[in-house]
């Protein structure tokens, strides 16, 4: 960002600016969206856009980063029952993922099928970032019946690998397979790997 909005008409005008973006992408795709595309979105000048962003990238990165803040709001409102069951919370926790990359407007479905273009890293260590956390208020109460090792490292690998299933899942156009399936497949992984060796 070129310029850091100090007042509130300038943290306005940044956020009108990452929702016409948003807005831009879905009604023109990521190579349709332009830098005047969402200035005329927005209602100002692409001169007002570029005292802001530097360019169309720019505007991206911020709302990238700006719906990976939303995911992490959303994944904090999600009830965590920590004397419950390992298998009810993962399960719950990938059928939200799908369930919010899959509606809405299409947005999330666009940037999914350009995934390699994005700024990824940002999406993906608010994800790590949040199950790690909830890993551990978990795991510090079953520690007894789940007494993990490397548990920063067994969440790093379910995280990965699960967003990366659900990019693949979610960008193909006619999937083989149904959003229930790899959900309930995704969780057996997950609950399996987390199991302790008898």
């Amino acid at each position: 960002m070129r310029k850091r909005p100090r007042q509130a008409r300038s943290k306005q005008m940044v956020a009108t600016l990452i929702e016409a973006t948003a807005r831009c992408i879905v009604a023109n795709g990521l190579d349709g969206t332009t830098t005047p595309r969402i200035a005329e979105l927005a209602g100002v000048s692409v001169g007002s856009l570029y005292q802001y962003f530097e360019d169309k990238e720019a505007l991206i990165d911020a709302l990238v980063a700006d719906r990976a803040a939303g995911i992490a709001r959303g994944l904090r409102q999600l009830p965590v029952d920590t004397a419950g069951n390992l298998r009810d919370m993962v399960g719950g926790a990938i059928r939200y993922g799908f369930a919010l990359l899959s509606a809405g407007d299409g947005l999330y479905v666009e940037l999914i099928k350009n995934w390699h273009r994005m700024p990824t890293d940002k999406v993906a260590d608010v994800l790590q970032q949040h199950f790690l956390e909830l890993a551990r208020v978990w795991f510090l109460r079953h520690y007894r019946e789940y007494p993990i090792e490397n548990l920063q490292v067994r969440i790093f690998i379910i995280v990965n690998s699960t967003l990366f299933t659900m990019v693949r899942l979610i960008a193909d156009d006619h999937p083989l397979l149904p959003q229930s399936d790899v959900a309930e497949g995704l969780t057996d992984m997950i609950v399996q790997y987390l199991a302790v060796p008898s």
